[in-house]
This record gives C-alpha cells, sequence and structure tokens, in this order.
C-alpha cells in the first residue's frame, strides 16, 4: 500500500469527461495509412498529458504520431493521433488505450480505459520489398555454393583422414614398453542446480492467488512482482514502461500488467470484479 500511494502522488489530479478512442476509416486495405486518434477533455487547463498508455497496434505499422492539447473555454482538449497502416489482414481490434490520474472527484488513483476500435482489413499479407529479389538471387547462387562446399568438403575428409592415420602410426611406434598408469578418477560432479521456475508457471501462480482472493492487497502484491519482473522503477508509469519497452515485446506480460493495475487502483465496490477479470490476462 505503501508503493501504491507514493505512486499516487506521482499522478495528476484531473476530471476527465471524455476518453475515446476512434478511426477515421472502418475498412482498409494492406499497406492502405488511416488515422487512430484518442479525443480527451478534462476540467484542467494543462500543456501536455501524461500517463497514457496508447493502444496495442500488433499487426499494424506505426507511421507517425501527433500530439497536442488545447486550452478550451471549459478545461483542456487533447488529442493524439496516430497514422499507421495494416500488415496482415482480417478484422482487426485495437485497444484500449488507458490513463493513470488521481480522479479529482474522489482523490484516488485510478486507472481509466478507452473503447474499442475495429477495422476489416483486407488484401495480402505485407513482404518486405527486397525478399523476391533476394529470393531470386540465392535461388541462383544456391547450387553453385553446394558444389563448391561439396568439393572443399571431400578435401578436408580426405586431410583429417590422412592425419589420424600418420598420428596413429607414429604413435604405436613410439608407444613404451611398459604399461601407463592409470588416469586418476575424475573428481564427482556436481548434482545439477534446480531448475528454476519459468516466469509463465509464476505467472499463472499469481493468477490462482488473484483469483482465490480478489481483493485490493492481492492485486498490489501480484502488481508488484510483474513490475519487479520486467526492471520498472518505483516512479514508472505504463505509459513509461511502455515507451522504453520495459517487457521486450512480451505484450501478454504488459496486458497482464494493465488489468491487474485497474484492480489495484480502481473503486472499492469494483477491486472484486477488476481482479477477477484480471485472472485471464494471468492464467492463459
Amino acid at each position: 500500500m505503501l508503493a501504491s500511494s507514493a505512486h499516487a502522488q506521482t499522478l495528476a489530479r484531473l476530471h476527465i469527461h471524455a476518453f475515446e478512442l476512434s478511426s477515421d476509416k472502418t475498412a482498409v486495405k494492406i499497406g492502405e495509412p488511416f488515422h487512430l486518434t484518442l479525443d480527451v477533455h478534462l476540467d484542467e487547463r494543462v500543456a501536455s498529458l501524461d500517463n497514457v498508455q496508447l493502444p496495442s497496434l500488433a499487426g499494424f505499422e506505426d507511421l507517425g504520431d501527433e500530439r497536442r492539447c488545447t486550452i478550451a473555454p471549459i478545461g483542456t482538449d487533447c488529442v493524439e493521433t496516430l497514422t499507421i497502416d495494416a500488415l496482415v489482414p482480417g478484422d482487426r481490434t485495437i485497444g484500449p488505450a488507458t490513463i493513470e490520474f488521481v480522479d479529482g472527484a474522489t482523490s484516488r488513483a485510478r486507472s481509466r480505459e478507452s473503447n474499442l476500435v475495429t477495422v476489416h482489413v483486407s488484401g495480402t499479407a505485407k513482404v518486405a520489398a527486397d525478399s523476391n529479389d533476394a529470393s531470386d538471387a540465392n535461388d541462383v547462387r544456391q547450387p553453385l555454393w553446394d558444389l563448391l562446399w561439396a568439393g572443399v568438403r571431400g578435401i578436408l575428409i580426405f586431410a583429417l583422414v590422412a592425419v589420424a592415420l600418420w598420428a596413429l602410426l607414429w604413435g604405436y611406434g613410439r608407444r613404451p614398453r611398459v604399461a601407463a598408469p592409470a588416469p586418476p578418477a575424475p573428481p564427482p560432479s556436481d548434482p545439477p542446480a534446480p531448475a528454476e521456475v519459468a516466469w509463465e508457471q509464476r505467472l499463472r501462480e499469481l493468477g490462482a492467488a488473484l483469483a482465490s482472493e480478489p481483493t485490493r492487497e492481492r492485486a498490489v502484491a501480484v502488481r508488484a512482482e510483474i513490475r519487479a519482473h520486467i526492471g520498472a522503477s518505483e516512479r514508472e508509469t505504463l505509459a513509461d514502461l511502455t515507451r522504453r519497452n520495459a517487457a521486450a515485446g512480451d505484450t501478454h506480460v504488459m496486458a497482464a500488467l494493465v488489468a491487474v493495475e485497474r484492480a489495484a487502483f480502481c473503486e472499492d465496490a469494483d477491486v472484486a470484479d477488476a481482479a477477477r477479470e484480471a485472472v485471464p490476462f494471468l492464467t492463459t
């Protein structure tokens, strides 16, 4: 709870009235750029909005990101626009985006999620532009390399056999007549170290513990262990961890952390439900 209090002190106190994700197109083709927009409206006047975690863009390519906050007659309107294009076909669901803040109405730290956006992608999955050319060149060079390697390998095998035979004959002629002493017995090998429990197994154990005890205290403990696993410092937010790729591209770990964060900072009445909703992210 002390770690949660320290974390909450780094968050801005805000009254957020809108936190919506939208796309300018609902159907695109592979490689066709389109815009994903996050609109936020709050009562406070701010120059920028921190602690925002953008949605995962798995299956898309990020072509650019523009952020701006405009002072409105009442409060601030912040808009973040991402230009992206799709890499694989199908119905792709994007979201949610999340923000961590101290709720101005309750004075409690909380996390808020945006809606989801679904985009239908048609066409053929992207392939690197030079892959066909490289493949053609490899097709031409491969038989020649195979032939050369077969010749070199034959020469090397012949040379090794000749050297081994010569060494055997030379050693036999110089072999002493007395029996050589037996070599000393090798020292006993140390027993193998017990295998460490895989992180995936540990994550499932944390999920089982949260399922059996869906409380804020348990959610905070699970959150602390996940953050320790990815090397998060005390002051780093979800947005900070995402920017520096703390999970090394492991979207499973980041999704689990987002779900547990919600259980750790939501309203008291919602803790049990949020904890149960986080369990599948830990156990699958």
